[in-house]
């Protein structure tokens, strides 16, 4: 069953992106020898590098590839500065090679671990031009905007910097994916990638229905599409992130079913985690019309104790994010089993196992709270996010 629905028709266009039909491309080309696991990986790093174009996402915009700047997800002298020790971040760095573990014996695979990045290299993209970079953020990134209370087009554009950068990772993504098959065809023929191609060109194509409705937004200056709760931590946290997501559950481990059945689009959830001076945010937002599938979520994250949101958001985060940012002090404070624990949760491409642990224990939270007794047991987790940063 797993062959049948993971491969390629024969008359189906070539997901190299040749123009031609699968059958008269990389479905009969020969398959290219690796002689090692790090020539293949070279190979992978070469076609990596190649995918990452120069665009600029707000509509319309006509620039020069000579205007697209390295834009920061998270801007650099208001939020990475605040968790960089010497400027420098613990991330994951999709820039270099991955190393390749075998978790099962004779199944080699490569993993993306935590390591540290300059924080003039984190988060960033070449997905706008210097003009719309500018324009755009101006609100949440200039310094002559206060960030300790937010407003609705504040809260807009930190979902909308959210999506963008996401919708410039899958971009990415595909064009990788593409390089692969082009050069490498044999992998055209593998179920895993087969699966994660298609996965892949869904969640582009439903990115694709956000970007109308931003690109809308921004056109006509209104804001009031979005909805967003505001979590306001009353310390500094030692980490961010940025995520477009569609929860597979939420916090009572209820499954969400986040699949509109009309229209086959995935809906997701956008969040965006930071620091202040003394305070921190957590955003989610999402689309007023998709509160037809996110209300009673919404509803339990409004009325959830901090502490339970603080429990769900320490493990929800590093399994779900690609794009999370430790300060190295919160990082060197953690023992070297914390430490595995965090990569393995951040790395592990199949983190189903976990997730399944973090919905079991909601569901036994959510069976404390009907009692009105809730009980959250720190020693569930290895690892703390929400540990106050410290002057030195």
């Amino acid at each position: 069953m797993l062959f049948r629905k993971y491969r390629f028709s024969k008359n189906e266009g070539c997901p190299c992106g040749s123009d031609l039909l699968y059958k008269d491309c990389c479905m009969i080309k020969k398959p290219r020898q690796f002689h090692n696991n790090n020539e293949a990986l070279n190979h992978s790093g070469k076609m990596m590098k190649k995918s990452r174009i120069k665009i600029c996402l707000h509509d319309g915009c006509k620039a020069k590839l000579k205007d697209i700047i390295r834009a920061h997800a998270l801007q650099e002298n208001r939020i990475l500065n605040k968790i960089a020790v010497d400027k420098n971040v613990i991330m994951q760095n999709f820039s270099k090679a991955p190393t390749i573990c075998e978790i099962e014996p004779g199944k080699p695979e490569p993993f993306y671990f935590l390591t540290e990045v300059p924080i003039t290299d984190a988060t960033v993209a070449t997905c706008f031009c210097k003009t719309h970079d500018d324009a755009l953020f101006a609100k949440i990134e200039k310094s002559q905007y206060d960030l300790e209370t937010l407003d609705s087009e504040q809260l807009f554009l930190f979902a909308y910097k959210t999506f963008a950068f996401e919708l410039y990772t899958e971009i990415v993504a595909k064009k990788f994916q593409a390089s692969m098959f082009s050069t490498v065809p044999q992998l055209t023929k593998e179920p895993l990638s087969v699966h994660q191609y298609r996965n892949k060109e869904l969640k582009l194509n439903d990115l694709q229905y956000y970007k109308q409705f931003f690109d809308k937004a921004i056109r006509e200056k209104n804001y009031s599409g979005l909805e967003t709760i505001i979590l306001e931590i009353p310390f500094r946290i030692q980490f961010a992130n940025y995520m477009a997501v569609s929860p597979p559950f939420d916090i009572r481990g209820k499954k969400i079913k986040a699949l509109d059945k009309k229209t086959r689009r995935l809906k997701f959830v956008f969040f965006t985690s930071f620091p202040v001076e003394r305070k921190s945010f957590i955003l989610i937002s999402v689309l007023k019309e998709d509160l037809d599938v996110y209300q009673d979520y919404f509803e339990q994250i409004r009325n959830s104790p901090l502490e339970l949101m603080e429990y769900y958001i320490n493990v929800f985060i590093p399994l779900y994010s690609q794009n999370l940012i430790i300060s190295p002090s919160l990082w060197e404070g953690w023992s070297e089993f914390v430490q595995s624990g965090v990569q393995f949760a951040v790395a592990d491409p199949h983190s189903v196992k976990l997730l399944k642990g973090l919905q079991f224990y909601l569901k036994n939270i959510a069976k404390s709270m009907k009692k009105e007794e809730i009980k959250i047991d720190s020693r569930s987790v290895a690892f703390d996010f929400f540990v106050p940063y410290k002057e030195h």
